[in-house]
């Protein structure tokens, strides 16, 4: 099996776009695509999830509303036998103190008693009804809101389950919306990952290094393109005995391979295969071979998942993903271990 490192580039990219949109639900490319292709398979299960809660909450409810308004009937039985005892006693202690009126210390006294008695007797009258409604208020309101949840789920059931649903499926469209827009970006990271499940098919004396990069201070003049490049970024660097084959992936519908709108991959392969070779050129120095030096072979190949162009180009080889392998191993072995490592120690 192929070594690999590193992470695929486009699948890098897709998720800064996902976390920069506060999307944090996929750790793989399969999880975007089978969101997106269950999409409206998970919003009926959240419509589905909302209403079985609504009914378990209903049938909740409904044994609430009867044990709470038992509870209130025996609170209001128990309120009222209590301030009916408190009314009887304080009226017998009136009656009593009445009765006993016969020495004037004793008068004085026991009518100062009787005032503040028949002030509690008179508030106990007057607010029996209030001090047995408060005992139960919290009760009341409870069964208040029982009742009201419950006319609700009878006559606008649909309307709750799309309200309690509608956080979940906006957060849902949300999604799709922003993945929509990077559609760009997980075709490539498909087709990257493709590739790299590809190559690692191959016996471990291969190496992929996935999104290589280098930058160039100062930068590089290309004069074939009249430009300077100042960095490179490639989908993927494979190391092998063979030499290195600089792997560009394109997960392109046929559409789009006839497009005049889409940069081509050759120039950007070939500018890529051009940085490459000055970097090894100035970095990397091959000895062990008794004719001299030797040139470390850099082959471009460009790999189409699906569909690829009739034609055939200078310095790029394109190939669809599954003649990628064979045309990899159709190459002869010219590196030895150690060239191989001293290459992959300057370019890992």
């Amino acid at each position: 099996m192929a070594r690999i490192y590193g992470k695929i580039g486009s699948l890098k990219s897709l998720k800064s776009e996902l976390d920069k949109n506060d999307i944090y639900r996929f750790s793989s490319v399969k999880e975007v695509n089978d969101f997106l292709d269950n999409y409206q398979g998970e919003k009926n299960l959240i419509f589905k999830d909302e209403t079985e809660k609504l009914e378990r909450e209903y049938r909740l409810t409904c044994a609430n509303l009867k044990l709470r308004t038992e509870l209130k009937a025996n609170t209001i039985h128990l309120e009222t036998e209590k301030i009916d005892s408190r009314i009887s006693d304080l009226q017998v202690k009136i009656d009593s103190i009445k009765r006993k009126n016969n020495i004037l210390l004793k008068k004085i006294v026991s009518s100062i008693k009787l005032y503040f008695l028949k002030k509690q007797w008179k508030y106990y009258l007057k607010n029996k009804s209030d001090l047995i409604n408060a005992s139960v208020d919290s009760i009341h309101r409870n069964i208040e809101n029982d009742e009201l949840f419950i006319q609700k789920y009878e006559t606008e059931k649909q309307n709750l389950i799309q309200s309690r649903a509608k956080l979940k499926i906006e957060r849902m469209e949300y999604i799709r919306n922003v993945l929509e827009g990077s559609r760009n970006l997980i075709s490539g990271a498909i087709g990257e990952n493709l590739v790299a499940k590809e190559v690692e098919k191959l016996p471990d004396d291969y190496v992929l290094i996935n999104d290589f990069k280098l930058k160039f201070s100062p930068p590089l003049y290309y004069k074939k393109q009249n430009q300077r490049i100042y960095s490179i970024q490639i989908d993927h660097l494979l190391i092998s005995k063979a030499g290195i084959f600089i792997i560009e992936t394109k997960n392109w519908s046929k559409s789009s391979i006839n497009s005049l709108s889409l940069r081509s991959p050759i120039d950007q392969i070939q500018r890529c295969s051009f940085a490459l070779y000055v970097f090894i050129s100035k970095n990397i120095t091959l000895d062990g071979h008794h004719w001299g030096e030797q040139k470390v072979p850099i082959r471009n190949l460009i790999v189409m998942i699906n569909n690829k162009p009739k034609g055939r180009f200078k310095y790029v080889s394109i190939k669809l993903l599954n003649e990628l392998n064979h045309y990899i191993r159709y190459f002869e072995p010219v590196l030895t271990d150690t060239q191989m490592a001293r290459i992959l120690a300057e370019l890992k």
